[in-house]
């Protein structure tokens, strides 16, 4: 029970430290690349920052919610059924206003 308490306060706080440490990261490389004055350095410099910053923000939240579904356990849990809509096979009537 300690064990899995301690685990999940680690992955907590291991996510959020790893996304305020990638959000720095990225505010650096940001006031970095505006800062250039080439013009087509600047342009490449920002695009890079643009896209290294959406891959490490995606990766931090991938490695989030993989920790929490792998401490929780409901990795392997079954979907619930989904609701029965009466056999319909005519699509239902659309909307007409009163004339």
């Amino acid at each position: 029970m300690a064990v899995k308490v301690l685990a999940r306060m680690t992955a907590v706080l291991g996510a959020a430290a790893l996304t305020l440490a990638a959000m720095i990261a990225l505010v650096r490389g940001t006031i970095v690349a505006v800062s250039i004055s080439e013009v087509p350095l600047r342009i490449v410099a920002v695009a890079a920052d643009f896209i290294l910053g959406t891959v490490l923000l995606l990766g931090c939240v991938y490695l989030a919610t993989h920790l929490a579904v792998r401490i929780l356990g409901v990795g392997h849990a079954e979907f619930p059924p989904l609701p029965d809509n009466g056999n319909e096979t005519t699509p239902p009537k659309t909307y007409t206003p009163p004339t």
